[in-house]
């Protein structure tokens, strides 16, 4: 600390020092790799000067080198463009949807919101949802005690007894949660898709978003976006992108792409574990559609 300060240095060194303070800013960042990009292509046009008339390939070393740092640095830079543009859309997403942020849940550990529902876990002791993140290393630590009701974690047979009578009291997580025990026969219990699409209803009827989201997917063959416009509204990501592909491909809505776009883009920036909006957003980069720019793919 202390050679930072002023006047305990040279000249030199202070404004060495403050440089290292400067923090370099996306703009800037994105504006050097343009600079760097444009040195490396004058290098190669002075290599492409001077190599003798009747060169043939194979191309020499240095400009394969050259060629290669030119990709590496583009690819930088176009990841930094998309970075910013998704982000934006997401800030202007919620600008225009305030009231998600309130009715998405928060996570109590890191008090982020949990836009990943999909990654987020339960504690079946309290019925509290932590996101991903905070509840995975937790469960890499083999912690028996519940971070949020300092109670011990119940046991496999214990959390489904648990769920079974948290849902019969009417408790919209357990029931959303035990109809995809149903739903995937998990915990001894036998496939009965009939009772899980009843268990998801009733807790849909609640405003439970999950289970709104587990609706439409069981309904995907009736071309019904209703449950997904439902869970989008609250918040769940995954639904979000689900509706964006509708809107790409045109079912059970009109096909919008400019719409698609920026549903699935904000889908895939603030939720990891539904991959289909991932990839088709990927499509429509490949197809140059809904605004994206084809060149970056």
């Amino acid at each position: 600390m202390m050679e930072r300060l002023q006047g305990t240095g040279s000249k030199d060194e202070d404004e060495k020092v403050k440089d290292e303070d400067q923090e370099e800013t996306v703009d800037e960042k994105i504006e050097r790799l343009r600079m760097e990009i444009h040195y490396l292509f004058v290098q190669v046009r002075e290599k492409l000067t001077n190599l003798p008339p009747i060169t043939k390939p194979p191309v020499p070393a240095p400009l394969l080198e050259l060629r290669r740092a030119i990709k590496e640095k583009d690819m930088e830079r176009e990841l930094l463009l998309e970075e910013q543009r998704a982000s934006k859309v997401v800030e202007e997403y919620l600008q225009e949807n305030p009231a998600i942020l309130e009715k998405v849940d928060d996570c109590p550990i890191c008090l982020e919101p949990i836009f990943d529902v999909d990654a987020a876990v339960t504690f079946y002791c309290c019925g509290k949802p932590t996101c991903g993140s905070c509840a995975e290393p937790l469960s890499a630590a083999g912690n028996d005690i519940c971070p949020l009701c300092r109670e011990e974690f119940p046991s496999d047979g214990e959390s489904l007894s648990i769920l079974r009578r948290k849902a019969a009291a009417g408790k919209a997580w357990a029931q959303c949660n035990l109809g995809r025990t149903f739903l995937h026969g998990s915990s001894g219990l036998e496939v009965d898709e009939q009772k899980a699409e009843s268990l998801f209803r009733n807790a849909a009827d609640q405003g439970y978003s999950q289970a709104q989201f587990l609706l439409g997917i069981i309904e995907l063959d009736r071309n019904n976006t209703d449950h997904f416009e439902a869970a989008a509204s609250q918040g769940h990501m995954s639904a979000l992108g689900r509706l964006g592909i509708y809107y790409f491909i045109g079912l059970g809505v009109a096909k919008d792409d400019m719409k698609a776009v920026r549903l699935m883009t904000v889908s895939s920036k603030l939720q990891t574990t539904e991959r289909r909006a991932h990839e088709m957003l990927g499509e429509c980069f490949a197809l140059g559609v809904g605004g994206l720019d084809v060149s970056m793919v």
